[in-house]
């Protein structure tokens, strides 16, 4: 039975897996350089594990993960102080560019990408 608790307590002072990952945020916050066309928001990144981006602004936003970004589907509208995950789902995140557009020059976001 000591050699049972002994492993158990061996177990508990090795360092877990999740607990010793560091990660690496990138900025990716910006402004819409000109209205009513689409700019790149983020680089493709095969190996990115999730991103945030939060519309500072008091118009829609819209982002793509698919290709170019439109005021409309497929891309994801993100209203005034919404929030766009990605990675959400099981460590998920797409590896493509990630494109925006807003209808006015100079709408803020924030953005971080891991």
């Amino acid at each position: 039975m000591a050699k049972f608790y002994s492993l158990i307590a061996a177990a508990l002072l090795l360092p877990s897996l999740a607990w010793g990952q560091t990660v690496t945020m990138a900025n990716i916050s910006g402004t819409i350089t000109l209205g009513g066309t689409a700019q790149a928001l983020a680089a493709a990144n095969p190996t990115r594990r999730g991103c945030m981006i939060q519309n500072l602004s008091v118009g829609d936003l819209w982002i793509n993960d698919l290709g170019t970004a439109t005021a409309a589907q497929p891309s994801f509208k993100v209203p005034a102080g919404a929030f766009y995950y990605c990675g959400s789902y099981g460590n998920f995140a797409p590896g493509a560019a990630l494109s925006i557009i807003g209808a006015t020059t100079a709408q803020a976001y924030s953005g971080r990408e891991w």
